[in-house]
């Protein structure tokens, strides 16, 4: 092969070819449809679990998880003491990347996941952080350390992001064409689309910038805006669902389709400058449901939203030697990166689990291999296994997984929070074992999830199957019987809970409705108090705050019990025994909870199978064809039966087929070399069978029917003889099979379910739902509050520069112990001092320190306000200034300290600060935190008013004149014009 070629590798998260062809057959996707001409394509079958940071691991080492050593989306610190995003460093094997370091290739990779902190390769590397986006317009939006190298490459990468604010009509409505109906106070969606578009373009821009200004050999770009767009938008995305409301489907329906309309036009940008004489390999790291199987529920348990995904991505590779306009079949994500190293000339590590895809060159390479690619010594730029990611960046990277989706917010306890997240890293590295037929590794670590995790029942299924794959019938039995009795109990003691939930929505609802007569009394009369009766976008009442739905979605799906489930396992075992009548009968009472799920369809089929009820085999497996005409197993159960009957030619499609959808499918290329043996095709019938032996080495049956057509139809004795005696090897370790630890597991009657769900009529820190019982509201802003208890802690909060500085003079004059570090000095801006302290700059990722406030007042502006951690005494004083004036005064104080604010309109900023504090009025009134505010301009105006109600708040009995005098009206400066 030409080892001076360039490879240009894209990774479009999620994309789906039962989106693009619609698309492409509109042609509103002409640079993909080119791409695909003068090109192959196919499938791309993906591993389970599919969860992107393992999937694109995988893509980029040719490596299955377990071996790659990527788990999951989080990972516990290294000093176990806190959950951070997961690191490359935590990548045990080198990537392509690392491997064409010792080649001295130059690479540029952009966005890859998980890429932070990002790799001193020979080349560029821009990491996962680089291209995210702030929650919220006013948050800091600074290039996260260690997320660019080289990193003097920063300064020129750092004008390529793109901010929400930056984007114009013309970027959004495409997307959503009625976007100026939307109330994004009420409806956070538009926010959520216009934040993903930002992310992709940042990408593009960044990979764009580079693959035009630096020296390259190899770019891999990384895009996971489809992804993102398809978990918000794919339930509005057509034919509309019925559960969709006509108004909802109006609004987002276009989503999904932009956003593959958009990667087509960026892509084009790309790959024009990119260059003609580069091969470029487009795909996908999964599928994603477009149709009716769309999900109507997503699980509650971490990374639920993958059941979106498909099992089939996409793929397409074009350029210099590789075949045109035509179909590849059987790749998947472990081919990729021996596909690379072919593309180069470079030997593929024989640890690797995929295969160079050859059928896709115009000239069939020659495949050389090596041992393994971690033994070649040599710089490959990658981290000294001990490095770190900084604290703060990974709390910003951990809160876009937590918005998205991926991970439930980590408990505040940080021991839960690590063993938590240590649980989901096992239970996907024991699911990944399963995925590559390694069901023993697998046991150990379920055996251990399913006894220190007695609710998350996803564990005891899981171990179910890895039992019935190594034929432990008994040790299943016995989980079955646990998980029944496990359900039955859990599921009685979440019921009582339900009740208790029902109960406390009937009393919050009430107060909603009081709520509601509040604003309309407040509307009647013109004043501008913010709304406490929330709503949703639907004009629905909110009751719960989003934790507090979580959790109930959690009780609620234990509440259910799971029908069905366990009579579908217990079938297995009935099957594996020969007992076919007592597994259909088990079938057809789990009938009603899984006659919709094609792999249901396919077990139905095997039974009856078993019973020699071919024709109705053959009728399941058609059933689970028509709900996923892609499903592989369903197809090997086809090709099975059509074998029974007689039927090679249709048996040989079948299987053909099967093995087209999903490569790694032993059993499929076994029945695939039956059937071409019993046609005669005996050199073909010897690919198949060496390919069943080659992803299954115990596969005795190959062994003997490689041995019969050695010994009869392509006469080879030596060849022969080898099969038989292998055959004969595996029939003896059978027999002398030493079975293994037996599992142990803790019976149901052990658990205190009672104490693992929350009693909800208790309002405490519960494990589950907190703070459920409803606080009475505020009385208002006038409400007194008894003088200070020695643990209430003080806020003077409002807006800067709204007088809080002023605020915090007054309190100390009035003998209150402030909370400062005395670090900010007084300045032309405030001259009599700030009171402030650094503590509360941390407050969103660090609050502990607030402890230390008990007693004292401590100065805290509103945007920070809602970072307040629960359980502790507040009382508020809010500094209320005009708006206006703020802006203008903010404006001045950052001319007079010679720095530069954010790039938004005065208009912008002024409807930001009115939903600050907006916000903090209405968490005020949640909560039941007594609060005064107190006008600015009227307080400088004539100060006693102000101070007597201030005195009368906090219980003071202090010397009003001697505090009048603390008030300097020098100090209002920026007044209204």
């Amino acid at each position: 092969m030409n080892q001076s070629r360039k490879v240009l590798l894209i990774g479009w998260d999620a994309a789906d070819w039962k989106v693009i062809h619609p698309l492409m057959d509109a042609g509103k996707m002409p640079t993909l449809q080119n791409l695909i001409s003068n090109g192959v394509m196919g499938n791309m079958a993906t591993l389970f679990p599919p969860l992107s940071p393992m999937l694109w691991t995988t893509i980029a080492t040719g490596k299955r998880p377990h071996k790659h050593g990527i788990y999951g989306f989080t990972e516990p610190t290294p000093d176990r003491k806190a959950v951070q995003p997961m690191t490359i460093v935590s990548r045990k094997c080198k990537a392509i990347w690392n491997i064409l370091n010792q080649h001295q290739k130059r690479s540029v990779v952009v966005g890859w996941w998980p890429s932070n902190p990002a790799e001193p390769i020979n080349g560029t590397m821009v990491s996962d952080f680089f291209h995210k986006v702030p929650r919220r317009p006013t948050d800091s939006w600074d290039i996260p350390i260690n997320c660019i190298h080289p990193p003097e490459l920063a300064k020129q990468l750092l004008p390529m992001r793109v901010h929400p604010t930056h984007l114009q009509p013309k970027h959004v409505l495409p997307f959503v064409p009625f976007a100026e109906e939307i109330d994004q106070d009420a409806d956070p969606r538009l926010s959520m689309a216009m934040r993903v578009i930002c992310e992709a373009a940042t990408i593009h821009r960044a990979a764009d910038y580079l693959l035009q200004t630096q020296e390259w050999d190899f770019a891999a770009v990384y895009y996971d805006a489809i992804d993102h767009f398809s978990h918000g938008f794919m339930k509005y995305h057509p034919p509309k669902l019925d559960r969709i409301t006509d108004e909802d489907f109006r609004m987002y329906q276009n989503v999904v389709q932009q956003g593959y309309i958009f990667h087509d036009q960026i892509l084009g940008q790309l790959l024009k400058n990119a260059g003609d004489d580069v091969t470029v390999i487009l795909m996908s790291d999964h599928g994603f449901h477009p149709d009716e199987l769309r999900p109507k529920m997503i699980p509650t348990e971490p990374a639920g939203p993958a059941i979106e995904h498909r099992d089939l991505g996409i793929f397409v590779i074009s350029g210099p030697g590789i075949k045109k306009d035509e179909v590849i079949h059987g790749a998947g994500l472990c081919d990729i990166t021996p596909t690379i190293l072919a593309l180069y000339g470079l030997p593929v590590g024989e640890d690797m689990d995929g295969r160079a895809l050859v059928d896709a060159f115009e000239d069939s390479p020659t495949i050389e291999s090596i041992s393994s690619w971690e033994d070649v010594a040599g710089d490959d730029g990658r981290h000294p296994s001990d490095m770190e990611l900084d604290p703060g960046d990974s709390k910003q990277a951990l809160e876009q997984l937590i918005a998205l989706g991926y991970i439930d917010r980590p408990s505040d306890d940080k021991d839960v929070a690590v063993a938590n997240c240590q649980s989901e890293l096992d239970y996907n590295l024991a699911r990944s074992y399963m995925d590559a037929q390694l069901h023993g590794e697998a046991i150990p670590l379920l055996q251990d999830l399913y006894n220190n995790f007695p609710l998350e029942f996803r564990f005891g299924l899981h171990l179910c199957n890895a039992l019935k794959a190594m034929t432990r019938m008994d040790e299943l039995e016995q989980v079955i019987d646990d998980l029944n009795s496990r359900w039955r109990i859990a599921t009685l003691e979440a019921r009582k809970r339900m009740k208790q939930i029902r109960k406390v929505s009937k009393e919050r609802r009430l107060q909603w409705r009081e709520f509601k007569k509040l604003d309309e009394e407040n509307e009647s009369q013109g004043l501008d108090h913010p709304k406490l009766a929330v709503k949703d976008h639907r004009g629905k009442p909110v009751l719960f705050s989003d934790p507090e739905s979580a959790d109930i979605r959690k009780v609620r799906s234990v509440s259910k019990g799971n029908p069905g489930t366990l009579d579908y396992l217990a079938a297995t075992v009935h099957a594996t025994r020969g007992n076919f009548e007592s597994a259909l009968e088990l079938l057809e009472n789990a009938k009603k909870y899984n006659a919709m799920q094609a792999g249901f369809q396919f077990q139905l089929g095997n039974v009856y199978m078993g019973l020699d009820r071919v024709d109705d085999a053959i009728d399941a497996y058609l059933s689970g064809l028509d709900i996923d005409q892609y499903h592989p197993s369903c197809l090997m159960g086809l090709c099975r039966a059509s074998l029974d009957k007689g039927e090679l030619k249709k048996a040989e499609d079948f299987g053909i087929q099967a093995i087209g959808i999903n490569y790694f499918q032993p059993l499929a290329h076994y029945y695939l070399g039956n059937a071409r043996h019993r046609q005669r095709q005996f050199e073909a019938a010897v690919t198949s069978y060496e390919t069943a032996l080659s992803q299954n080495p115990n596969f005795a049956e190959a062994h003997r029917e490689l041995a019969k057509i050695y010994k009869q139809s392509l006469p080879n004795n030596e060849l022969a003889l080898e099969h038989k005696h292998a055959a004969k090897e595996l029939n003896k370790l059978d027999d002398n099979f030493e079975p293994p630890e037996p599992i142990e597991i803790r019976p149901a009657a052990d658990v205190e379910f009672s104490e693992l769900l929350p009693d909800f009529e208790i309002n405490t820190n519960a494990k589950f739902l907190r703070c459920l019982s409803h606080p009475k509201p505020a009385p208002g802003p006038e409400m007194s509050a008894l003088p200070t208890p020695t643990d209430t802690i003080t806020i003077v909060g409002g807006l800067p520069r709204s007088g809080t500085s002023m605020m915090m003079q007054l309190m100390v004059a009035a003998g209150q112990e402030p909370y400062t570090d005395e670090r900010r000095e007084a300045d032309e801006s405030n001259p009599k001092g700030y009171f402030e302290s650094q503590d509360v700059k941390k407050i969103a990722h660090e609050n502990n320190w607030i402890e230390n406030c008990q007693g004292k007042v401590v100065k805290i502006v509103a945007p920070l306000i809602p970072y307040l951690p629960q359980g502790y005494d507040y009382r508020v004083i809010l500094m209320n200034r005009d708006i206006g004036e703020i802006v203008e005064s903010q404006e001045k104080m950052l001319e007079r300290l010679g720095r530069s604010g954010g790039d938004l309109s005065k208009e912008r900023f002024e409807s930001i600060f009115k939903q600050q504090l907006r916000h903090c009025r209405m968490l005020f009134r949640l909560h039941g935190i007594p609060h005064i505010e107190i006008n600015f301009q009227n307080m400088v105006a004539n100060p006693k008013p102000a101070i007597e109600q201030l005195d009368k708040f906090l219980g003071l009995n202090a010397n009003i004149d001697q505090l009048t005098a603390v008030v300097d009206p020098k100090l209002y400066r920026q007044r209204k014009k």
